[in-house]
């Protein structure tokens, strides 16, 4: 076994020793019914999912969009049903120039409906997709979610923040405050940090364990086994969103490898205190043809943690979010989508970074 040189809990980084970073320039983006400033220069991917299904937005105009639908149905009136004759079973008008197709889920089974539904936001013509699946005795109620999410379905110009409640996504936003399940992943990179990637993650509901609770038992494990490990801060943090923060860094082969995490526990039944979390990660790169090491992607560890503290000191609340516990009364709560996840599981940080380490390997080789 190799001895742990260096992991600790001290805090030799905090966020009041480090000068704030110049924020010209940098944008405030609304996800979900959170917001975050960025720099102007990053490279985001979101995705974004109401009861546990992905909403795809569409770059179709009237003609592509009608002529998808048409498609859609015909194709699934060649499908066969081994009870039903074709997979396809009625069509539906939505409202403002919204369809739903309603199909048997499976070819072999009469258990379950999909509803596929093309709903067009205002003002602003804008084509979103997404699928529900309902039992066949909930068709009457998964019908009236749909028409009512077509209802909320408002657009958005770039970077614009509604000033009415509900749940940012792309180029668009679901108004209203009552409680449904509500999750966004974003993914962020940085031309002027290459190999740094940042993620942004908020679910409803609550995690079982703090995120400071649940580290203790990879650190226990990585204790007898990595050694250069650096506990650059780990504590309950302030500020708009309070939360959990622990922050490792590391040496390796002579480059600086960070894993920063930061999470919000949550509280059910909430959709304006949700589990939300960030982490930053830097991974191991290879050197070039001639051996050359790649530029890192910071000068050091102060630099990486002013970006880490501009950005998580930034997530906020949008102002109109705030929905008070119980006003989802009369509004059935959805069952959790079966092999749900978030892009950054639970303890994605921690333990991408410590997971699964054996002894006398190179600790970042187990990334």
């Amino acid at each position: 076994m190799v001895a742990l040189a260096s992991i600790t809990s001290c805090t030799s980084f905090s966020s009041s020793r480090n000068p704030s970073m110049d924020k010209t320039g940098w944008i405030t983006h609304c996800f979900g019914r959170f917001l975050i400033d960025l720099p102007p220069q990053a490279e985001i991917r979101a995705g974004y999912y109401l009861r546990g299904q992905v909403i795809e937005p569409l770059k179709d105009d009237l003609a592509a969009l009608t002529s998808r639908i048409d498609q859609h149905e015909q194709q699934l009136k060649r499908q066969q049903h081994d009870a039903k004759g074709s997979m396809f079973v009625r069509r539906y008008d939505l409202g403002r120039g919204s369809t739903g197709i309603l199909s048997w889920a499976s070819d072999a089974s009469i258990e379950s409906y999909y509803l596929y539904a093309y709903a067009v936001s205002e003002p602003v013509w804008q084509p979103y997709y997404w699928r529900i699946e309902m039992e066949p005795d909930r068709e009457p109620r998964g019908i009236e979610v749909a028409k009512n999410l077509v209802r909320d379905l408002r657009s958005r110009e770039p970077n614009e923040i509604p000033t009415e409640p509900g749940f940012c996504m792309d180029r668009g936003y679901i108004a209203g405050s009552h409680f449904q399940s509500e999750r966004f992943d974003i993914g962020v990179t940085f031309p002027d940090h290459p190999g740094a990637h940042f993620e942004f993650t908020s679910s409803t509901g609550a995690e079982e364990d703090r995120l400071l609770d649940r580290v203790g038992g990879f650190l226990a494990g990585a204790a007898r086994a990595v050694t250069g490990i650096e506990t650059l801060r780990k504590r309950e943090r302030g500020g708009p969103v309070p939360a959990d923060e622990y922050l490792l860094a590391g040496t390796d082969k002579g480059q600086r490898i960070y894993t920063f995490a930061w999470e919000a526990q949550g509280k059910d039944g909430s959709v304006s205190e949700p589990n939300i979390s960030a982490a930053l990660g830097v991974l191991e790169r290879s050197p070039d043809s001639s051996g050359k090491l790649p530029v890192p992607p910071f000068k050091s560890d102060r630099e990486a943690l002013e970006l880490w503290d501009t950005i998580i000191d930034s997530v906020r609340l949008r102002p109109v979010s705030s929905a008070p516990r119980g006003s989802n009364a009369g509004s059935p709560s959805p069952a959790a989508p079966a092999g749900s996840t978030k892009a950054m599981d639970d303890d994605y940080a921690i333990e991408k970074f410590l997971a699964d380490l054996k002894p006398n390997n190179s600790w970042m080789d187990e990334l």
